[in-house]
């Protein structure tokens, strides 16, 4: 793949917009997590990969650097209540990932078995010159901020900005920090370069998703967000 082609695919947003200058990746002040046990003490970069179709048993795997998996998600028929069902590589279920009936860009997280046990929210944020898809606000109480008394000192909102043109890219922001990036993996997408010539080819597509996480964040957090991601700006292919 040429260095000009992947030039093209990484260029910034145009058409008269100029965005903000991106972010350096940098740890947050405190630890961040839904679930204190999945914070690292050093970056980290993982591999989300979609598996089989859509509503296959097993709709995303992700895995570490060495290809192990960490944690799987289910198919949005996997049980009696559409949803995606979140687990350990153990199987262990950690959460549940719930879409708005009717919405597109409206989740929200909840312990497993639980729709009404919520644990996090997502709703959608519209910046202007930047794509309404993938860009949303994900509220949580921090599982990491052991020593807030009161709950509105442990609540917690990352900003998912879209920044991506024909790449899909996507910084998650803590205040003014980039504690991770979510990206479309140039090197793990065979069909990127058939797409650039031949558009019909993007019908069935789910990409293979890099993910960059700082230290001190929790990666479940961070790969439920992908997740996330994934079902709202693909699922229109297939």
């Amino acid at each position: 793949m040429s260095t000009t082609y992947l030039q093209t695919l990484q260029a910034p947003l145009t058409n008269g917009y100029s965005p903000r200058i991106r972010r350096a990746l940098k740890a947050p002040e405190r630890p961040i997590a839904l679930r204190n046990e999945y914070i690292t003490d050093n970056k980290s970069l993982l591999t989300f990969r979609p598996q089989g179709d859509p509503k296959s048993a097993v709709g995303y795997s992700i895995q570490d650097e060495d290809g192990i998996i960490l944690f799987t998600a289910s198919g949005r028929k996997f049980s009696d209540r559409p949803c995606r069902e979140f687990r350990d590589a153990s199987g262990l279920p950690l959460f549940e990932i719930h879409r708005k009936y009717l919405s597109r860009n409206s989740w929200s997280v909840s312990l497993p078995g639980s729709r009404s046990a919520k644990i996090a929210t997502v709703s959608p944020r519209r910046t202007s010159g930047m794509s309404g898809w993938g860009n949303f606000h994900i509220t949580f109480e921090n599982a990491a901020a052991f020593f807030a008394k009161r709950k509105e000192d442990k609540e917690l909102t990352l900003e998912v900005e879209s920044r991506g043109n024909a790449l899909a890219l996507y910084d998650i922001v803590d205040g003014d920090r980039k504690v991770a990036e979510v990206r479309e993996s140039i090197q793990h997408n065979e069909k990127l370069a058939l797409m650039k010539r031949f558009p019909s080819t993007k019908h069935g597509y789910r990409p293979v998703l890099d993910i960059v996480i700082t230290a001190h964040v929790d990666q479940a957090l961070i790969a439920a967000v992908a997740v996330i991601i994934s079902d709202t700006v693909f699922s229109a292919n297939v």
